[in-house]
This record gives C-alpha cells, sequence and structure tokens, in this order.
C-alpha cells in the first residue's frame, strides 16, 4: 500500500523568520476563513502549541453586502474552533506571534508580517505544474494524472450539504472567502452521477484560473491573451459600435437588451449572476464599448464594487475568457473578430430567465445597491 501524501508537498513557503520572543503562532486567514478542513490552520499546529486564528475585514471593496457575508462567516468560525478565535482583533496580536501563518492566494499580496505561506486553493498546488497552461483541455490532461498524488481527504467530515441539482448551486462566494474548501466540495459530491458538469467548473476551470493568476504576472490585462487574441481584437479595434454605452448606463442596466439588463439587475440585487449569463453579460460589454481596454476595466470595476466572488482569480479568467483566453479562433466577425460571440436569443433559450427574476425580487429591493 502506497504510503499517504504529504498534506504539506509543494504548498508550504516560509518567507521570513520568526520572533524568538513570540508567545503563540498566529494563523491570519485570508482566504480560508473556516476551522473546519483548512490545511493552513493545520499548518499552524504544527509549529506551537498555542495557535490563535484571527481575521479582520480588510477586503479592498468593503461593502455592507460583503461585510455581511464575512460576519455572518466569522460566527460560524467562531462556533466551530478548536483554537483561540479573533474576529477583528487589536493589531497587536501580530507583533506578539512567534510565527505568522496565512493562506497563499494569487489576487491577494502576501502581508509583510507573514513567516510561512500555504497554498490550500485547490486539489492541485499551484507549483504542481510548473508554468502557465494554455487551456482547459491542455490543464485537464496534466492534472487529471495529478489529481491522487496530491488530493488528501477532509481530515473531518464535510458539513456542506450538496443541494438535490448541482446545476443550481451558487457556492463562487463562498469558495472565495473560504468559508467552504474545496477538498470537503469534492468529498461531497464526488460519487453523485451528475457531478462532472458541475466538477469541470468546481476543479478543472476554477484551478486553471489559479494557474492562470499564479503564473501570469499579467492577469489583470488584457496582455494576458493569447496572441491571436490580441492579433483579432487589434484588427477590428476600428470597427462601428452601435449602440455604445458609458459605464454608468451599463451599471444602471439601462440597455436594449432585456436579457442582458436581467443580468446585471441580478448582480446588483443579490451580488451573484447566473453562470450562463455572466458569460453573455462579458461578451455585449466588449460589443457596447469603445475598446476591447474600456470593456476589460468596466467588467472588472463591476466585479470589483458588486459580485460577492468578485476580486478572486475567476473573476480575471472568466472575465478574460470573454476576450479568447483558454478559447479558441471562431469564424470572423465585426468587433470580435475570431473571438467567440453569444446572442441574447440564443441565451434566452438555454436560461430560465423568470427564475433571475424571481431570485431579485426575493432579495428585495432594499439590497439592490451594495456601495458602502
Amino acid at each position: 500500500m502506497p504510503p499517504a501524501p504529504d498534506p504539506f508537498a509543494l504548498r508550504v513557503t516560509q518567507i521570513a523568520e520568526g520572533n524568538p520572543r513570540g508567545e503563540y503562532v498566529l494563523y491570519h486567514a485570508r482566504a480560508a476563513r473556516r476551522a473546519r478542513n483548512n490545511l493552513a490552520l493545520d499548518y499552524a499546529k504544527t509549529l506551537g502549541k498555542r495557535v490563535v486564528m484571527a481575521e479582520w475585514l480588510d477586503e479592498p471593496h468593503l461593502s455592507p453586502r460583503i461585510e455581511a457575508f464575512l460576519r455572518a462567516g466569522s460566527e460560524r468560525t467562531a462556533k466551530e474552533a478548536d483554537v483561540e478565535y479573533l474576529f477583528e482583533p487589536d493589531r497587536e496580536v501580530i507583533e506578539r506571534a512567534k510565527f505568522i501563518v496565512t493562506d497563499e492566494f494569487p489576487t491577494l499580496p502576501a502581508p509583510s508580517y507573514a513567516t510561512h505561506l500555504v497554498d490550500h486553493n485547490g486539489i492541485l498546488p499551484m507549483r504542481a505544474l510548473a508554468k502557465e497552461q494554455y487551456s482547459a483541455k491542455f490543464f485537464r490532461d496534466k492534472a487529471f494524472k495529478l489529481f491522487e498524488q496530491f488530493r488528501s481527504a477532509a481530515a473531518k467530515p464535510p458539513l456542506w450539504k450538496p443541494p438535490k441539482s448541482l446545476k443550481a448551486t451558487g457556492i463562487s462566494a463562498a469558495l472565495h472567502y473560504g468559508h467552504l474548501g474545496i477538498n470537503e466540495i469534492l468529498t461531497a459530491v464526488l460519487d453523485r452521477p451528475d457531478a462532472d458538469d458541475f466538477l469541470e467548473q468546481a476543479i478543472i476551470r476554477r484551478e486553471l484560473s489559479f494557474n492562470l493568476c499564479f503564473y501570469n504576472p499579467d492577469y489583470a490585462t488584457l496582455k494576458a491573451l493569447p496572441q491571436w487574441a490580441k492579433d483579432t481584437l487589434n484588427k477590428h479595434r476600428n470597427d462601428r459600435r452601435k449602440p455604445v454605452y458609458t459605464y454608468e448606463e451599463l451599471e444602471r442596466a439601462e440597455t436594449h437588451d432585456d436579457v442582458w439588463n436581467l443580468s446585471q439587475r441580478q448582480l446588483l440585487a443579490t451580488g451573484t449572476i447566473h453562470n450562463y449569463l455572466r458569460m453573455l453579460w462579458g461578451k455585449k460589454i466588449i460589443e457596447w464599448s469603445e475598446t476591447p481596454e474600456d470593456a476589460h476595466a468596466a467588467m472588472l470595476r463591476m466585479h470589483d464594487e458588486y459580485a460577492l466572488d468578485g476580486r478572486d482569480p475567476n473573476t480575471h479568467a472568466g472575465i478574460l475568457w470573454c476576450f479568447g483566453k483558454h478559447d479558441r479562433p471562431f469564424v470572423e466577425r465585426p468587433i470580435f473578430g475570431k473571438i467567440r460571440w453569444m446572442s441574447s436569443e440564443q441565451t434566452r433559450k438555454k436560461v430560465r430567465l423568470q427564475e433571475i427574476e424571481d431570485a431579485i425580487a426575493a432579495a428585495g429591493r432594499g439590497s439592490a445597491r451594495s456601495r458602502p
């Protein structure tokens, strides 16, 4: 029988020496705000007998909606923690620590005071594949050979109970803030007959996005696109756009397209967009913007300000996909060139729009804006 995999292999990086006069090991939860099935917390426990877990409301785009989401998560963490847990403590707790362990997350710069970073974002460590992968197909072929080598069973049975239909699962925000870990999700759904499409998004596409943001320093710009996509966008840069909407008109969902407006209203009301609608949402912003750069900036800004799952590798990969990243060339057309185009008419046939209207209504008009 082969030995059990080392759960910390390729996942732990020491970036500074500890404080010999420190009193405890501090785990600063930044991307895994949970007490169960938390590899960074497990590693902190190997460094000393006394471990303190702390988190702060230090999101760069904190809004009332995001703050409420984080506070609700902190209440659950406090109930489940088997170590001392502090929410929004005085920063003196950092100065008194011997070692400071935190999450390695490619869109969050490491804090200057951290001594150890732990990558437990995916089934695979981000360093398992030594470079950026071109597409989901190339990533999938390599990743499947490595999954069993790095996958470790969740230390405790998962508390998360998947819904009857995995097509309706909204877990991106819980994954982004680390209230759920991908290992426990995998454990809960792996043997289900309807899990294939779900696992494609939750594992392959998600881990591909972390691969992008970890290895490509230009992940937040159109420089990260493949050359064919850059070339075709430049070729059609001067194509006529009609209509062209301002950021404010898009933000207020004031376009001529009722399907697109629905997706934007869902974002404003709930902080999320239906997965299929999110693709159309991005494609239409390209079509209605003066330049590809304007479209890209608008999408990022909208996610930063309104999306519960924004500011995430999935955000960057998903937006760049609209411009051809991790995709292939299609038949050439105006504005898009060889980049995949999508229509609202086809989307109307694929998505149950009334269910989204119902979700918006349930969210209530009072939560339709999430600015601080």
